[in-house]
């Protein structure tokens, strides 16, 4: 599963690299990644593997949605990795806030689900999710 990350990631490396803010174009050393997800394990394991790869910086660990939110807000990464099933606020609930927060861009948000229920992964989408990967 991490190599599909990995490559979803690379396939956006053009775009996240030169990013636009407000008008000016500003180009990115290294890709910055936030994984939010309650499953300490799998986290871990994504961000052992992350951080091999040069391209990429991860810049946070966040437990449940509340504190996914205010990393994201805090750290302004380029991509988040999201679990969907999170304690105090779900993933869903995090793309609403980050819908209605004041951040001049928006990270890519890939999210990561044990379940794949259509109205779910629909909903995702439809808050700006760019891609809904289900865990194994």
């Amino acid at each position: 599963m991490p190599n599909v990350i990995k490559g979803i990631i690379i396939r956006n490396v053009k775009f996240l690299q030169k990013l636009s803010y407000r008008g000016k174009t500003k180009v990115k050393d290294k890709i910055r990644v936030l994984i939010a997800d309650d499953n300490t394990e799998f986290a871990m394991t994504l961000n052992s593997y992350l951080e091999k790869e040069e391209e990429m910086e991860v810049v946070g660990m966040a437990k449940d949605g509340n504190e996914a939110v205010e990393m994201i807000i805090g750290t302004r990464p380029d991509v988040v990795l999201l679990d969907v099933i999170m304690p105090h606020l779900d993933g869903l609930g995090v793309l609403e806030a980050l819908n209605a927060s004041t951040l001049e861009r928006l990270p890519l948000c890939i999210m990561l689900s044990a379940v794949g229920q259509d109205k779910i992964t629909q909903r995702a989408i439809s808050l700006g999710a760019e891609y809904y990967i289900v865990k194994p």
